[in-house]
């Protein structure tokens, strides 16, 4: 445990002394804050337009979670196909190619200590990123009135989108490090990274054209039919197998191509 925690601090040193987690961040919550503020003026002008028309049946079908939030939520996922390579492509791409590889192999820890310590590492960085959004319902949150006079902010379906963000987070972080095991260049890496996941990404089209088991299996295996559920307010068991098992696996399948290297 000492040496996972040893590979955890020396990974988010590198994270925090380079320009890589405030470039991350940052862009990451100026994308965000332009989807919340463009949701919400959509929102203003909606809401003007009722009531300059007199058409009280129409503000009654203006949520302040379906139209504001909720996008900015759906369109951080997309966001993840792009961040995630960017975080994830050095942690092993970077030790080959800068000879530092032998060094970690030959120093007295194992496999799995390494492998750990460089996902923690990431996954540190999925849970601050994937909270990051929370900051504008929450300043959303002090300035709207529900109908029964409470908060006009619902926080289920808020708290169980950002559940899902993570986990969807930690199942790709650990697929980057897993492409990032297998190549000693970083673009490299990247690159098949994001080409994997744009798959499962694309996936869901693919099943709408499709009819039956196959139709089935391939909803089941995209990501975005899990964190779909999660925005929705609802978590299910088998979303939270999905993700598990894919962490897992692509752990395992990390563990062995490093541990392939020591032979």
């Amino acid at each position: 445990m000492r040496n996972t925690i040893a590979i955890l601090r020396k990974e988010l040193g590198i994270y925090f002394t380079t320009a890589i987690a405030y470039a991350g961040f940052g862009a990451f919550a100026f994308l965000t804050g332009l989807l919340f503020v463009g949701s919400l003026n959509r929102y203003q002008t909606m809401t003007d337009s009722a009531v300059a028309r007199q058409q009280p049946e129409m503000l009654e079908h203006l949520n302040v979670n379906d139209m504001i939030v909720m996008p900015m939520f759906s369109t951080a996922v997309w966001m993840f196909l792009f961040f995630v390579p960017f975080l994830t492509m050095r942690l092993f791409a970077e030790e080959k190619s800068q000879r530092t590889f032998e060094l970690l192999m030959s120093a007295p820890l194992r496999t799995s200590e390494m492998v750990l310590g460089k996902f923690l590492a990431v996954a540190f960085m999925m849970l601050a990123m994937s909270c990051i959004p929370l900051i504008f319902p929450f300043v959303l949150g002090l300035y709207t009135t529900g109908a029964a006079g409470g908060g006009g902010i619902e926080w289920t379906p808020i708290w169980c989108g950002t559940l899902a963000l993570f986990l969807l987070g930690l199942s790709f972080s650990a697929m980057g490090l897993f492409y990032s095991s297998l190549s000693s260049s970083q673009l490299v890496a990247a690159l098949f990274t994001f080409a994997t996941l744009l798959v499962g990404f694309v996936l869901p089209i693919m099943a709408g054209r499709l009819e039956g088991d196959w139709r089935q299996i391939l909803e089941y295996l995209a990501p975005t039919t899990h964190v779909g559920r999660g925005l929705q307010g609802r978590i299910h068991i088998q979303d939270l197998v999905y993700f598990g098992s894919m962490t897992f696996a692509f752990l395992v399948l990390t563990h062995r191509v490093v541990e392939s290297e020591r032979w």
